[in-house]
């Protein structure tokens, strides 16, 4: 995991490698995992969990981003066919500044996880100053459109 953010004298510096994880679930999933604390395995290439701060989980008619929930670390777990996947181990949800709007569908069309196992990795400073996700997508911000093994 990458360094955390910091804050002196009332200024928070975010550090450029702090990732966000975006994933699929049902609306209750963050809340439940952050309860149970950890989330399900995914298929994550270990490259990827450098710098992974923090997980976000869209629903179905989601139209915007309202919490993230700390990443305290992951741990390697093997599923029945012997393939490797990340188990992430949460730490407490957090609320945005400010609500972010996912934007045009259109741009997230192919990009959005749509099921449990898919997910991307967006860039936290490049997210914060978004005004929606569509336009960081657009903007290229989320690593290159590097993504995770899909299933």
């Amino acid at each position: 995991m990458g360094p955390a953010a910091v804050t002196t004298a009332g200024v928070t510096v975010i550090p450029m490698d702090v990732q966000v994880l975006f994933t699929h679930h049902h609306r209750e999933a963050m809340a439940n995992a952050a309860e149970r604390g950890f989330w399900m395995p995914l298929p994550l290439r270990h490259a990827q969990l450098r710098g992974v701060a923090y997980l976000t989980a869209i629903s179905r008619g989601q139209s915007q981003i309202q919490q993230l929930v700390e990443v305290a670390g992951f741990e390697p777990w093997r599923d029945a066919s012997g393939a490797e996947l990340w188990l992430p181990f949460l730490g407490q949800r957090l609320e945005l500044p400010r609500p972010i709007r996912l934007g045009h569908r259109r741009l997230l069309q192919g990009w959005l996880p749509q099921h449990p196992q898919q997910c991307q990795l967006v860039p936290l400073d490049a997210l914060l100053v978004a005004k929606r996700l569509s336009d960081c997508v657009a903007q290229s911000c989320c690593q290159d459109g590097e993504t995770a093994s899909w299933r």
